[in-house]
């Protein structure tokens, strides 16, 4: 997929990202195909009909085509990244595996929140044969199968702490269990952050490294060594002071089990990002530009922050020129990557000038 000289040069554009080294612009990259996984994978559309999802519905075989196609299609593009595959990231693998319910619709998969009794949580557990947890592996060593060491598999979208939380009580509960059940929450807490490190663990044991790395697909960012991805949706829910509480110890343990670590987050987060740059393990900060959400000027106080912290900073979303001409006047180039989403591979062609001149 590609050759060694271009992978080379890739990884070196890499290095110097995670180095937060002296560039004279940022990592470039592109996502093609819009924000929503699922329309680009024909192979579900065999499930359409259904109602609630199994996990014995999925043929990773089946997927196989739709990754091929996808990457042999992505792959013209000129940018700095590397692209990769990684189990089917439409699906919200944790919550399937916690044991939600997994709905099916037209142009979207999502889990149903569960509303458990604290006594029905005690007996939690994600086991190795967890059917959920053997369909993400199968994913996973079917794609390495097929990669032959061309391109990396890696973590698709997982979903936090908070976010779990919210599936197995029910995102209005638990905000009143922060206050009411601090305890159990804490228990739960505890025992949602030893699956979730499992679950990356034992994937991370079937890819192995690529070139040495790891990589998180979605972004298509590979690292020099052992990577995680961190994200807190539900975190829009909790004030600076519950989130201290409860949020920012975990996610310190999570950033600190791997040399490299990314937390994902939407602008209806940022009110928390000085708590959340106060987690010195996590070496990368994810920022959304959201459809219909904060707008660039109104997000540059927040990135610039990030920068002035000394953390790595990633911008995703639909990117347009004039955003791009805000990054380049108020940001610097170091340890900044623009990850701008096109509907289609040949729409990378209209930034050009964004890889040549900064």
């Amino acid at each position: 997929m590609y050759t060694k000289d271009k992978l080379t040069q890739k990884f070196q554009r890499y290095e110097l990202f995670w180095e937060r080294a002296e560039v004279n612009r940022p990592l470039i990259g592109f996502s093609s195909g819009g924000y929503f996984p699922f329309t680009s994978y024909r192979a579900i559309a065999k499930l359409a009909d259904e109602d609630v999802l199994e996990a014995h519905m999925l043929d990773p075989d089946a997927f196989w085509p739709d990754y091929e196609r996808i990457l042999q299609a992505t792959a013209p593009i000129q940018d700095d990244v590397v692209r990769g595959a990684a189990p089917f990231p439409a699906i919200p693998w944790m919550e399937a595996m916690l044991g939600c319910r997994v709905r099916i619709a037209p142009g979207s998969i999502w889990a149903e929140e569960m509303g458990l009794s604290w006594d029905e949580l005690e007996g939690l557990q994600v086991d190795e044969d967890n059917p959920w947890l053997q369909k993400y592996l199968a994913f996973t060593k079917m794609l390495v199968e097929r990669s032959e060491g061309r391109f990396p598999v890696g973590l698709p979208i997982l979903r936090g702490i908070s976010d779990m939380l919210a599936a197995l009580r029910g995102s209005s509960q638990v905000i009143y269990d922060l206050y009411d059940h601090p305890e159990e929450v804490h228990r739960l807490i505890d025992k949602l952050t030893a699956i979730f490190l499992m679950v990356i663990n034992k994937m991370a044991e079937v890819t192995g490294p690529f070139h040495g790395g790891y990589f998180i697909e979605q972004f298509a960012l590979w690292a020099p060594g052992r990577l995680i991805r961190l994200q807190e949706d539900a975190s829009a829910l909790y004030s600076p002071e519950l989130f201290r509480e409860f949020l920012q110890g975990p996610n310190r343990t999570l950033a600190g089990s791997a040399p490299y670590s990314l937390i994902h987050l939407h602008s209806s987060s940022l009110f928390l990002l000085e708590d959340i740059l106060a987690i010195d393990e996590l070496t990368v900060i994810q920022i959304n530009k959201d459809v219909g959400g904060m707008p660039v000027p109104q997000m540059m106080p927040y990135l610039k922050m990030v920068q002035d912290a000394g953390k790595c900073l990633i911008i995703r979303g639909c990117l347009d020129h004039e955003d791009l001409a805000l990054f380049r006047e108020h940001l610097v180039p170091t340890g900044l990557y623009l990850q701008t989403v096109i509907d289609r591979p040949e729409d990378a062609g209209k930034y050009s000038e964004f890889l040549n001149d900064w």
